[in-house]
């Protein structure tokens, strides 16, 4: 029997990031409009203490990284658009 285990989002609490919800199922979320006047939201995916993925998101778009430690643990992006 294979079983879906939910992982809890251990979203760090900071004063400037009041806007983030923490989700029962392990999720977290935040609306755009949140984001301040020309400033950056970074959102980094961890593994114990290395930073396997980031991605920053501002009122002029998003960029997104796979960092040294998620290349080698074979984690990858995938790509879709929604209009």
């Amino acid at each position: 029997m294979n079983k879906q285990r939910n992982y809890p989002t251990n979203h760090v609490s900071h004063q400037l990031l009041d806007a983030v919800t923490n989700h029962e199922d392990g999720t977290c979320s935040f609306k755009i409009d949140t984001i301040p006047e020309k400033g950056t939201r970074t959102i980094d995916l961890f593994q114990g203490k290395k930073r396997l993925f980031s991605l920053s998101i501002s009122e002029d778009g998003a960029c997104y990284q796979v960092l040294q430690h998620g290349q080698d643990t074979g984690c990858f992006t995938l790509w879709e658009d929604e209009v």
